[in-house]
């Protein structure tokens, strides 16, 4: 498995009207199913955001769209299928986004999101001209737009009733990114669910081990996590998140990211963290 190790340059065929490079990154959450892939996209969002950049947080899952359950977004909208609606038409913009998206805003920042389906059979909009017009939007226009997409890649499931493979979506999401995580939780069904995962991965991947313990790995839960999987995969973790239930179970109860919630938990720091090396390999 190849693992990268920086950002992707911006392709030759993202540009804008004008010819210049779009500059901003495509970063794809995905994950074994139970890895808190969905908590850590909705954390990493917030942390980029704190940091200065123009953040698009986007609930891409074609099965479990969850992020505005997460963020307590009661009256969400159409959400993603009427962005893409506009994204086939070429009428996507920020008024139309404005309109389209919520707006968090937290301190002095704030980042727009993107809901999921309204319901689970509408993955068939899912399509890839519409992915394509919000991607190239997206980078045009943020410095940073984070995908939640689902877990399952397998090839080859269509619908009776839609030429759009079922797991379309998180497959172009993958192929578009400028950064794709692959997080899974750190406990012995979700290793192993990762490994297995991990085999039908043909695209290069931060491994993101989530909800590390002592309580289950033992003493230097990190160490022998990373040494684990070296062993028996030669994988090579990129960041260790600790768990922190009380935390976790703040910003949940609060409907609130853990920069708000839990701001000195454990857990926000390590994506913090993250968030740093993210936005350090964009200047680089």
């Amino acid at each position: 498995m190849s693992i990268v190790t920086k950002l992707r340059p911006p392709r030759p065929d993202r540009e804008t009207v004008t010819g210049q490079m779009a500059l901003g990154r495509l970063i794809t959450c995905w994950g074994s199913s139970g890895g808190g892939k969905t908590s850590v996209s909705v954390n990493l969002s917030f942390e980029l955001a704190s940091l200065g950049k123009k953040v698009l947080l986007v609930d891409l899952d074609s099965y479990h769209p969850s992020i505005a359950a997460l963020l307590g977004l009661i009256d969400a909208g159409p959400g993603i299928t009427a962005v893409l609606r506009l994204g086939r038409a070429g009428r996507l913009n920020m008024d139309e986004l404005d309109r389209l998206s919520q707006e968090v805003i937290f301190g002095k920042q704030s980042l727009k999101v993107i809901t999921g389906m309204n319901a689970p059979t509408r993955w068939p909009e899912l399509e890839r001209s519409g992915l394509s017009g919000l991607f190239s939007f997206a980078k045009n226009n943020f410095d940073f737009t984070v995908l939640d997409i689902a877990g399952e890649l397998e090839e080859g499931l269509f619908s009776q009733v839609s030429s759009v493979p079922r797991n379309f979506a998180s497959s172009e999401a993958l192929q578009s990114a400028d950064l794709a995580l692959g997080i899974f939780a750190s406990d012995q069904v979700g290793v192993n669910r990762f490994l297995i995962d991990m085999q039908g991965a043909g695209f290069e991947f931060w491994p993101i081990a989530n909800r590390v313990r002592a309580s289950v790995l033992g003493r230097n839960p990190e160490r022998q996590l990373r040494d684990a999987l070296f062993r028996s995969a030669q994988l090579r973790v990129r960041a260790a998140i600790p768990e922190d239930g009380t935390a976790m179970d703040a910003a949940q109860q609060r409907a609130q990211p853990l920069l708000m919630a839990a701001k000195s938990s454990k857990t926000r720091e390590a994506i913090r963290q993250l968030a740093l090396e993210i936005a350090d390999l964009q200047r680089g």
